[in-house]
């Protein structure tokens, strides 16, 4: 089903920089009510200002992986705009190396930000999507939109735990869109390639880095605009990516090619 951004009531993670900076700039300008969180303060006061309707963004600065972070967001959005739209987890961050030198602890990080986050952040949103608290009544049909990746389509080397969250998101989106169908509640699966953010500088943690090919990197803009068209179009899963569309043409096809691939660039 289609959605409407005008006045929809979104909460957005991870918007500070990169792809969700721009979805917050994008939805903003298409007059979309905005709870923005980020660990960065200065930068999320920033974008407020960006967006130039402060009395129309929320700011819930933050850990995302802290249960108290997830719950104050739920209870801001509730109280300032009387429910909830749209929630897009898109907070999350890679470690880099290969696998066999990497910790537990590096695992569970990994996993916490990009997975364990979303899901439960998901968790907390359900029954606000489900319109059973709000205290306004919605605009537009409600929706959750996962921030996967083309790495969570096909695993590649030096990446072994972000690879694995982001394939969990994938199937964690799937399973609860045939549930929560009932409900009304679309889910969108966002599965970005290469992309020029911090992604490539601000690792969790970098034991070493796979030599590929170069390539050209799409804008974080490109992104966020092609996540709104979605949202809009109600779509279930975009790859805003030429050349991940191609990796998955090429690990559906030739998957041996591409294993031998990968230990090229293992080395």
């Amino acid at each position: 089903m289609k959605h409407t951004i005008e006045n929809a009531r979104v909460l957005l993670t991870g918007a500070s920089s990169g792809i969700g900076r721009q979805l917050a700039l994008q939805l903003g300008a298409k007059g979309a009510k905005l709870v923005l969180n980020a660990r960065r303060v200065e930068l999320l006061e920033s974008l407020r200002q960006e967006i130039g309707k402060p009395e129309r963004v929320v700011l819930v600065p933050g850990d995302i992986t802290l249960e108290e972070t997830r719950q104050k967001l739920i209870n801001h959005t509730l109280e300032t705009f009387g429910g909830l739209d749209i929630l897009i987890n898109n907070a999350g961050g890679a470690a880099t190396g290969l696998f066999e030198g990497n910790t537990p602890e590096r695992l569970r990080k990994v996993l916490d930000l990009n997975l364990i986050s979303l899901v439960e952040m998901t968790r907390l949103a359900i029954p606000l999507l489900k319109r059973e608290k709000q205290t306004i009544p919605a605009t537009t049909a409600p929706m959750i939109v996962n921030l996967s990746s083309v790495v969570g389509i096909r695993g590649v080397t030096h990446y072994s735990e972000y690879c694995a969250a982001k394939f969990a998101v994938r199937g964690f989106s799937e399973s609860i869109r045939t549930e929560l169908y009932r409900y009304g509640i679309d889910v969108l699966v966002v599965c970005p390639g290469s992309t020029d953010t911090e992604f490539f500088t601000r690792y969790l943690e970098n034991t070493g880095e796979p030599t590929w090919p170069h390539h050209s990197r799409v804008s974080a803009e490109y992104v966020a605009r092609k996540i709104v068209q979605a949202i809009e179009r109600g779509k279930h899963e975009i790859i805003p990516f030429f050349l991940g569309k191609v990796l998955r043409f090429l690990d559906y096809h030739c998957p041996r090619f591409l294993d031998q691939a990968m230990v090229w660039y293992s080395k």
